[in-house]
Parts: structure tokens; sequence; C-alpha cells
């Protein structure tokens, strides 16, 4: 199967884990051996979910793939270790509170703040390199901007995606004595936040990228520290002491440290006697050099061996993220490339990568991409050589393994499992026992995973949590009281002849809905009760009662106390001369109001049963 697998509607668990995703608020973390289709789950929720989705990466190139934006700048992080605080969130373990210093030194403008409290659905891309105490940050910022201070994430969803038998997080030494008292590990799953609420763990199982049994059931020995001497005498079968990689085309050397990579593939560039060409790379707008996929300036020459970094989009797959080729030729506009058993040629195209930011539209409630710069360069690289960590994700016909000194858990995992097959590797160096070793706070972690027939007891028991989830982002009222006080400012920021008696009025909408704030969080915290009654008893009568009641409620005061002043206020503006601006600004409210109203009449049926 190619590498670059279609989406598999036969794939259980995958199908499975996309229903929690779309369908309910449930925490997830999805993971799955190298060559589940991880990547491929992300590409599909992407595509078709609903909600308001906001996707993060801890590193720029991360964000990029996963076509989001970092975590650092979505939540504004500091770099520094977060150290949580006794008196926080938590009853049982420390999470932070309004006094913590994160808060004091944030700087949320209104729009960043309307996309969080709009968000819906918070996706965490490679989380398996997202340090504990960066997403406990997270969790701080979330209730406290949603005012939500008892709520993980301030109700948010948040989908975990990653491989923690892959690369663990890096701490420097001198940060992680700060966080050791906190934190059992940097893993994030030993943040405050997932003990408190648990994610429910899924596991993808299809493996898409070999086939070969007895080469996939070494991966998993290898994976879960349970290699035994039968499996290293068949795994270092493939130490080949005499094997020239100039005498085998194809080949690329995977190895620990990105110098080595560097000096293979420049030593390889120079033997070749062919002249060398060079492309740059074009950057519009904002687009981090640390966020290239690729070399700004490219250095080729004819013969060279070189690896695609994107997917082809055509409908014949021509070439897929890790394909290997050589140069055939090659001038300053045209670059041709073959591969090894094809007799076609590939004219290289230039690809653009962009770079996102988000933005919530008022007018349509819903959070938007906006593209604010872009990279465009040939979506290739040299390949003879690359380090292990830049070899995650990418799959590999051919590879000379140099994994013999792998200093971190997981890399040699890593990259054994980048192969298809045993017989396209090849050892540099043997592998010995102590070269092979998995975390153990991680297998500890891996032992939470759900079965197939649990994942769907659990997708049944979501439903009533689903709905009640519904209702509360319905009766949220912050984003209102937000609205009304932007647009107060506004005005009082103008000189128009009816400015003091706009604002006298904005004043007095703001004070009665900010008492409506407060009965709307009261009655979100009576929901969350009986929503753990209905679960424990499965009796939904009450809770049934008690949304209908609130339904009626809200209606009533948001049609009497906002919306029918307002359009009175609006009315007797027009009147007025001198006003025809401030009449514009307060078009988009009136939209918000109207459309608050709409969902509050026609919320869907109030039946959990």
């Amino acid at each position: 199967m190619t590498p670059t697998h279609t989406l598999d509607l036969s794939n259980e668990t995958f199908t499975l884990a996309a229903n929690f995703v779309m369908n309910t608020t449930r925490h997830l973390f999805l993971t799955g051996k190298a060559g589940t289709g991880k990547t491929t789950f992300l590409r599909h929720i992407r595509e078709q979910v609903k909600k308001n989705t906001v996707i993060v990466a801890p590193t720029g190139v991360a964000a990029i793939n996963a076509g989001g934006v970092t975590v650092h700048s979505f939540f504004q992080l500091p770099f520094a270790p977060f150290l949580p605080e006794t008196n926080g969130l938590f009853q049982q373990g420390p999470a932070g509170s309004s006094h913590h210093p994160l808060l004091k030194g944030l700087r949320i403008g209104a729009e960043k703040k309307a996309l969080m409290l709009e968000m819906e659905l918070l996706i965490i891309d490679e989380v398996s390199m997202l340090r504990a105490d960066m997403l406990d940050a997270i969790d701080l910022i979330l209730r406290h901007i949603r005012k939500q201070p008892v709520q993980p994430f301030g109700g948010v969803q948040v989908i975990y995606i990653g491989d923690l038998f892959q690369l663990p997080p890096v701490v420097p030494q001198d940060q992680w004595e700060l966080l050791a008292p906190h934190y059992p590990s940097p893993f994030f799953f030993h943040a405050w936040v997932v003990k408190q609420s648990p994610p429910l763990y899924v596991a993808l199982q299809k493996i898409y990228r070999q086939n070969d049994r007895q080469f996939i059931d070494l991966l998993n020995r290898v994976r879960n520290n349970e290699v035994q001497p039968a499996d290293l005498e068949l795994l270092n079968a493939r130490f080949l002491a005499d094997f020239d990689q100039e005498q085998h085309k194809g080949y690329i050397t995977l190895t620990t440290h990105n110098s080595k990579a560097e000096a293979i593939n420049l030593d390889a560039l120079e033997a070749l006697p062919t002249g060398l060409h060079t492309f740059e790379g074009r950057i519009t707008g904002d687009f981090s050099d640390k966020a290239l996929p690729t070399e700004m300036i490219l250095s080729l020459k004819t013969g060279a061996q070189v690896m695609f970094l994107k997917n082809d989009t055509e409908k014949v797959r021509r070439f897929y993220n890790g394909k290997i080729g050589t140069i055939k030729s090659i001038d300053q506009k045209r670059i041709l490339v073959t591969f090894e058993g094809e007799d076609t040629e590939l004219e290289v195209e230039e690809e653009t990568w962009h770079n996102i930011r988000y933005h919530f539209n008022v007018q349509t409630r819903r959070i938007e991409e906006e593209e604010i710069g872009t990279f465009t360069q040939f979506p290739i690289r040299l390949a003879w050589a690359i380090t292990i960590h830049k070899s995650q994700g990418l799959t590999f016909q051919k590879a000379v393994i140099d994994a013999g000194d792998a200093f971190a858990a997981g890399q040699v995992y890593v990259a054994l499992s980048r192969c298809v097959s045993m017989e396209g590797m090849v050892l540099r160096s043997r592998i010995g026992a102590h070269c092979i070793h998995t975390d153990a706070e991680v297998m500890a972690f891996a032992r939470r995973e759900s079965g197939v027939q649990e994942l769907h007891h659990q997708l049944s028991n979501e439903k009533h949590r689903t709905l009640v989830h519904h209702y509360l982002s319905i009766f949220q009222w912050q984003f209102i009281t937000d609205q009304l006080q932007h647009q107060k400012e506004k005005t009082q920021m103008k000189s128009f002849p009816e400015r003091q008696p706009a604002i006298a009025f904005f004043s007095e909408l703001i004070a009665k809905a900010e008492k409506q704030q407060a009965v709307s969080e009261s009655f979100q915290r009576q929901l969350l009760q009986l929503l753990q009654d209905t679960i424990a008893t499965g009796n939904t009568t009450q809770l049934e009662t008690r949304l209908q009641a609130g339904l009626q409620y809200f209606t009533k005061i948001l049609q009497e106390e906002l919306l029918q002043p307002l359009e009175a206020h609006i009315e007797t503006m027009k009147t007025k001369t001198g006003v025809g601006r401030y009449l514009v600004q307060l078009e988009p409210l009136e939209d918000l109001l109207r459309e608050k109203l709409k969902r509050l009449q026609s919320p869907g049926a109030v039946t959990v049963a």
C-alpha cells in the first residue's frame, strides 16, 4: 500500500475516534504505532469537523505541517517553565489561580479573546513533544479567559495527537530542576489538568506502512521494551559491515546527530563532478525562518539524491513525503528527477507552504483561517542522510540506520519504523539491548488504552454529556457582555452629537448583561451537576425540565432587556443628525443578539434520552 493512504472507512478504531471528535465533547488522546494513519486522521478531522476549531503544535515546522499555529504563539506562552501554585484551581493538586504571575503578564487582545471564547475544539498535534507544564499553562489561560474556573480548559474539547513511543519532550536540566517538584515527568500526561480530566486513550491499530508480519511484530517488541535475544539476532542480521552506500542507489542514512547528517550530505554533494545550482526560496508576509520545511538556499547537482517533502496532490500519486529520487538533469528553471524501478521522470514543481493565523468572524460566529505568510521552494532536500528526529512521519523503501549510539528513548524505534521492510534496511552498527529503551512512564500510561468494545460503550455514555455541553454554549453570556463593552469603548473614542446619551445607554445595557451573565454561569453549574446525576441514575426528567425552563427564561431576558432596548435605541438615533457612522457600528451588535435569540428559540430537541 502506498504511504499516502486514503481514508479507510473499514478501520473501526479510526471511525470511532472520529465519532468522538465530531459528536461528543470528550477529551481524546489519539495515538498509534508508526504508519497507522495519525496524520490522515488529523487531515480528516480538519476537513470534516463543524466545530470552531484551532490546531496547534509545539514547533513551527510541526505547526506548518499540521495546518495550524504554534502553541506558544496562540496562547502567548513564555518559554520559561510554568510553575503551578498550591492555591490553584484543582482541589487535588495545583494549577494556578487568577493571581498566577502568568495571568498578570498576559496581554490578550479583543480578537484573540473572542477566538478563545468561541473555540469549541483544540487539537494539539505532536503532543509527545509538549511538556506537562505548558499544557497546564494552556489550561489556566482558557479557564481564565472563558471564566470557567472549575472546567478543564474552560470547557474546550481537547484532542491530543502523537506517539509517545517516539521522541520525548526536551527539557534543559536547569528547567527540570524547577519542574521536578511539581511533575513526575515532563510528558504531557503528567499535567495536572490531565490528572483532573484524563483523555480517552485511543490507539489506531491498522498498520499501513509495513506488510511483513514478522517485521511488524519485531517493531512492536522494540516499541514495548520486550525485545528477546532472537529479535536482536534477526535485527542484527541486517548489519552489513562491508555495505557501500555509494554502490547502492536509493538508500538514505538515518543518524542521531544533525552535524553527522549534514556532513554526509555535503560530502556526497561535493563528490559529484557536475555543476552546482542554487535555488533561493521566497517568503511573503510573515513566515519564520525557524519553520522552514526545507532550506532557504537549496544547493543541488545533477546526480544528487533527493527526498520529497510533500505528498503529491494529483490523483495519480507520483511522489510522497519521504520518497527518494535522483536528479537526472537540472538548470536554473527546471529539475528532472527519476526514481529507481520506475520508467517515468518527474519535473519537480515549486510548492508553497502557508503560515496562518486564526480569525473570529463575528457575523458568522465561525473561527476562520487567515493566511499571513507563505514560503515557496522546490519541495525537496538532499537525501543521503537525515536525522532520526527529522525522519518522524516519513517512510523509506531503503534506509541505512546508524543508531548504535542512540541517545534518547524511542530513537531506535523511530529509525526502524521508518522502513517498509527488513529487506530495505541496513544497519551501520549492531544494535544491542542497551540501545533499546522506552520510558517507564510512557509504558504505564499506555496501559490506559481502550479497546473497541469499551470505545463503543463510552461513545454511548457521552450522549448526555454532549447534549448538555451543547446547551452550555447556548447559555454562554460572556461574549455578549464583551461585545457590549467593546461598543461602549468605541463610542467613548468617537466624537458625535449624541455621544453622551449613547455612552449612558450602553452603561445601562452592560449592567443588565453582567447580571444576566452571573445568572448564566450559575445555571451552567446546575446543568453540570444535573448531568452527573443523569449519568448516575439514567433518569433524564429533571435535566430536561431544567433545560426547557432555562431556554424560556434566557429567551425572555435577552429579548426584553437587551435586544428590544437596542432596537428602540437605534430607532431613536435614526431621528438624530450626525450619527450615521455610529448606527453602522451597531449593526453587527444587533445581528449578534438576533443570532443568540435564534439559538435560544431553536436549540434542537430538548431530549436527553
